[in-house]
């Protein structure tokens, strides 16, 4: 291979550093959804060599002190779409809180690439195996999506539209997450990959014994993850552990549709996600 091919090369563009959000949301107002906001980069530029992306700007808020604090708030826990994967790994709130995202980070990539990877970026780009929607989405997360005329608030579970797509506008990006209060969390979160280390199918489990609340978010089978709560599950909070399970994972099999491509087929993808969530639910009720 040629070093002169799109797989070495960037196209030309105007690089911005800007030092707010406030900053970051007027270049991207100003390009007119000609601009792309660069946070960890890892699939921007490589859609970039590849020609995929053709930006006349990127955006690198990476810097941004006002995207990286992690807190908590009378909403819950606040995370800042800069927050990269190793950072979620070692906060204390993110492992005790948001157990699903803890685990789900340290999938996203190598050790290397956590250093960089955001979760802003990680939901961002729509990708069916991105880790952190699915956790988010068990979790039962908002984002808050801001551009410089407007600030808006949406579920984790409605910004994919489809495979590549999410409901963000040219001028918008996702500044914070918000995962609401549940009181005695728990959760996890487990992912099957072939030996191409690619993803066949991913699962993120929230539970609450105490507010008797069971989420789960199975991921990478289709354009966007599944969501299913207690009642969509048929869950009995006084039934036996075994039978719960088995009809659980019955009624997910027989809800999703997965997608068939040259990774895996359909079938296979729906038998990997049940049996995935089979083990999490086991695990996470031995655990609670």
């Amino acid at each position: 291979m040629s070093f002169t091919t799109p797989y070495f090369t960037l196209p030309k563009f105007t690089y911005y550093k800007p030092d707010n959000v406030s900053e970051a949301l007027s270049l991207l107002k100003q390009h007119n959804g000609k601009a792309r906001v660069l946070a960890g980069g890892v699939m921007l530029v490589n859609m970039m060599k590849e020609r995929m992306a053709l930006p006349e700007a990127v955006i690198d808020i990476k810097g941004i002190g006002e995207l990286k604090g992690i807190d908590i708030t009378d909403k819950g826990v606040e995370i800042g779409s800069a927050v990269t994967a190793s950072e979620l790994q070692k906060s204390e709130i993110i492992k005790k809180r948001c157990q699903p995202l803890a685990k789900a980070a340290s999938y996203m990539g190598d050790k290397i690439l956590q250093n960089s990877v955001t979760i802003g970026g990680n939901i961002s780009i729509g990708m069916p195996s991105t880790d952190g929607l699915p956790a988010l989405m068990s979790m039962d997360a908002s984002l808050e999506v801001r551009s410089a005329d407007n600030v808006r608030t949406i579920p984790s579970s409605d910004l994919v539209v489809n495979i590549g797509r999410t409901v963000l506008r040219a001028d918008e990006m996702i500044t914070k997450i918000v995962v609401p209060h549940t009181e005695g969390v728990t959760g996890t979160y487990a992912k099957f990959l072939n030996a191409s280390e690619v993803a066949i199918s991913t699962a993120a489990l929230s539970l609450s014994l105490t507010q008797k609340k069971l989420r789960i978010a199975v991921g990478a089978i289709s354009a966007k993850p599944y969501y299913f709560d207690q009642s969509l599950l048929g869950w009995k909070w006084d039934g036996h552990l075994e039978e719960n399970i088995k009809t659980s994972v019955e009624i997910i099999g027989s809800s999703v549709k997965p997608m068939s491509d040259a990774v895996a087929g359909s079938e296979y993808r729906r038998e990997v996600s049940k049996i995935l969530v089979a083990r999490a639910l086991k695990d996470l009720f031995g655990g609670a």
